[in-house]
């Protein structure tokens, strides 16, 4: 099993992605760097950007199946 790449965005622009341990170290890192914050690590987690897979009978909305 593959270790699912987590995706976070910060207020100020900046982004990062990877798996949980090193997003989680990465935000931590940059909010006490830019932003003089501290984070816990249910905090980090809490901003995670989740994409939700599309349902697998969905057709691309490129396909054309509209009426």
């Amino acid at each position: 099993m593959t270790t699912p790449t987590l995706r976070l965005r910060c207020a100020c622009g900046w982004e990062t992605t990877g798996p949980e341990e090193e997003l989680v170290a990465a935000t931590q890192e940059h909010g006490r760097r830019m932003h003089n914050m501290s984070a816990s690590r249910e905090e980090v987690l809490a901003m995670v950007i989740r994409d939700e897979p599309a349902p697998s009978n969905a057709s691309p909305p490129w396909s054309g199946d509209e009426p």
